[in-house]
């Protein structure tokens, strides 16, 4: 008997299963997102990922998706204070794509929310990368281009926002589309300016919440900091390069929205300006 030889047979059994198992969880949420359709979380079906096969499948859903090339990354759940809302204890990240993102000089958008299950509104930091982050912390503020007020439109393919961690990523880390305010060129140290940034949530003409910087990670300048450690902790990832966009994560908690709502984001510090939507 060889017990070396039959070792590596299990071993790449195991791992052959493991690869068809991702192929068939990432076609599921491919099908899912392209009919715009919900699926029961497979945390709940006693299918539990750990992070790194959870980006995996992320990466073979925007291959089955037919995907363009990233232009950057979304970082969801930098909000501690809505951790417990949604079960989860850590951020994490998802592709920005050309096809995700509109850009908006007017500071006004259309949004049609056909495309999407359950969409809710985020009001973020959207920053550009001039340079690729070096490995010094303190050396990031010299790599920012510019900075502009943002909203995500996130959507959850999983029923009534009920899922757990690795489901979230999976999926594309909840990303639907960008909208890009104006942007505001940066050749300072913006870290506290950032952080002190205050935005009012509002509702056809009514605040739904107020929120800072401080939320994100102690800020959007923090928040890219962790992105660009935990990049490199996880297999197979696009790092971050000159050019990329990144949206840093929501300044208060995430409103469920509908067709025929205006939403604007007062944003009041660096970034002074209000940024419009309407839903379709």
């Amino acid at each position: 008997m060889n017990i070396k030889a039959d070792v590596k047979l299990i071993l790449r059994h195991d791992l052959v299963e493991l690869i068809m198992d991702k192929m068939i969880i990432a076609d599921e949420i491919s099908k899912a997102i392209s009919q715009t359709q919900q699926i029961v979380p497979f945390s709940k079906r006693g299918i539990f990922l750990s992070l790194q096969d959870a980006y995996d499948v992320a990466g073979l859903v925007k291959k089955s998706l037919g995907l363009p090339s990233e232009i950057g990354k979304k970082i969801g759940f930098t909000n501690r204070n809505i951790w417990d809302v949604y079960n989860v204890n850590e951020p994490i990240w998802g592709p920005i794509t050309s096809k995700s993102v509109s850009f908006t000089e007017t500071n006004f958008q259309k949004v049609d929310l056909s495309q999407f299950c359950e969409p809710r509104i985020e009001p973020e930091v959207v920053i550009c990368l001039r340079e690729k982050p070096h490995h010094s912390d303190e050396d990031l503020n010299i790599c920012i281009d510019w900075i502009a007020p943002g909203f995500e439109i996130v959507d959850s393919i999983y029923p009534n926002w009920s899922f757990a961690l690795p489901d979230t990523i999976a999926s594309g880390g909840l990303h639907g589309c960008l909208v890009v305010g104006k942007k505001l060129l940066i050749n300072n140290d913006v870290e506290r300016d950032l952080r002190d940034l205050k935005v009012s949530l509002i509702k056809d003409a009514r605040i739904e919440e107020e929120g800072t910087g401080a939320n994100v990670l102690n800020g959007p300048v923090s928040a890219i900091r962790h992105l660009h450690k935990s990049l490199a902790g996880i297999k197979n990832q696009v790092l971050l390069s000159p050019g990329n966009i990144i949206t840093t994560g929501t300044m208060t908690d995430a409103k469920s929205v509908s067709p025929g709502e205006k939403w604007t984001g007062k944003f009041e510090g660096i970034i002074e300006s209000e940024l419009l939507v309407e839903f379709l």
